[in-house]
C-alpha cells in the first residue's frame, strides 16, 4: 500500500516533471511541451512515486526520440480519472513488444535503441498499479509512440 499520500495538483506534478528533464531535451534540440485541461483536480497520491513516473517517461522519450523531435506531456480528466501521457514523434514501438517493455529487464534490442537496464517501465507499472490505476503505450512505428497511465480521481 502506498503509505506517502497528499492531495496535489496534476499541473505541479507535471511541471516538476518538465522541470527536471527540459535540459536534457535541449540538449537534443527537442521541443519539449505540456498539454493540461483546465480545472483538474486535485489528486491523493504519493508524489515523489508519480513524479518518478512522469520523469522516466519522459526521459524514455527524450532518449528514444531523434534530434529535433517533438514530446508532449499532457494530463486531462476523463470520468472518475485522471489521464495523463507522454507523447513523443521517435521510432515507435513493434506491436509484438508493446507489452513486454513493461517487464523487468526486458528493453528493446538493436542498433536503434540506448542501452539501459529495462527497469524503468517495469518501475512506471508498479507504481501506476500501486495507486489504483493502469499504464499502457499506443505506438506506430516510424510514428511515435504515447506512454498513457490513468489514476483515479477522488
Amino acid at each position: 500500500p502506498i503509505i506517502n499520500k497528499r492531495q496535489v495538483q496534476p499541473r505541479q506534478l507535471i511541471n516538476e516533471a518538465v522541470d527536471a528533464t527540459h535540459t536534457l531535451a535541449e540538449s537534443k534540440h527537442q521541443q519539449l511541451s505540456t498539454a493540461m485541461a483546465d480545472n483538474l483536480p486535485l489528486i491523493a497520491v504519493d508524489v515523489d512515486m508519480i513524479r518518478r513516473v512522469l520523469i522516466n517517461l519522459i526521459e524514455n522519450a527524450i532518449k528514444y526520440t531523434p534530434m529535433q523531435g517533438k514530446i508532449e506531456v499532457g494530463c486531462q480528466r476523463e470520468e472518475d480519472t485522471l489521464k495523463f501521457w507522454v507523447q513523443d514523434n521517435g521510432p515507435g514501438i513493434p506491436e509484438d513488444a508493446l507489452e513486454l517493455i513493461f517487464e523487468k529487464f526486458n528493453r528493446l534490442q538493436g542498433e536503434r535503441y540506448p542501452k539501459g537496464l529495462g527497469l524503468g517501465l517495469a518501475f512506471c507499472r508498479l507504481a501506476v498499479r500501486a495507486h489504483g490505476g493502469k499504464i499502457w503505450v499506443e505506438s506506430k512505428l516510424g510514428e511515435g509512440s504515447k506512454f498513457i497511465f490513468i489514476l483515479p480521481a477522488r
